[in-house]
């Protein structure tokens, strides 16, 4: 990422959040989080897509992609810029009887 097009991290992850405040932290206590990210989005269970936030609001597009997916976890690193951007999540399970 460029200066220009600032890096963007959402999540609703609680493992994750320190990751949104990058400046609150070294990159040396990011590492560990970062490893636990990885294994995070290489679980079976995790899935991606893609959102279009053009013409539209950040807290919109995710809010609607929170509805459409039905979304318990999130995690979406992108351009502050950018018009799409892939995000990885985890769907809720129901507990059916």
């Amino acid at each position: 990422m460029s200066f220009m097009n600032p890096r963007v991290i959402k999540t609703n992850i609680k493992a994750f959040k320190e990751l949104e405040n990058q400046s609150d932290s070294g990159f040396g206590r990011r590492i560990p989080v970062y490893k636990q990210l990885k294994e995070w989005r290489s679980d079976s269970r995790t899935r991606s897509t893609y959102i279009s936030q053009k013409r539209k609001s950040l807290a919109t597009a995710l809010r609607e992609f929170k509805d459409l997916y039905e979304v318990d976890e999130f995690f979406a690193e992108f351009g502050k810029n950018d018009d799409t951007f892939e995000v990885f999540y985890r769907k809720k399970i129901s507990g059916g009887s």
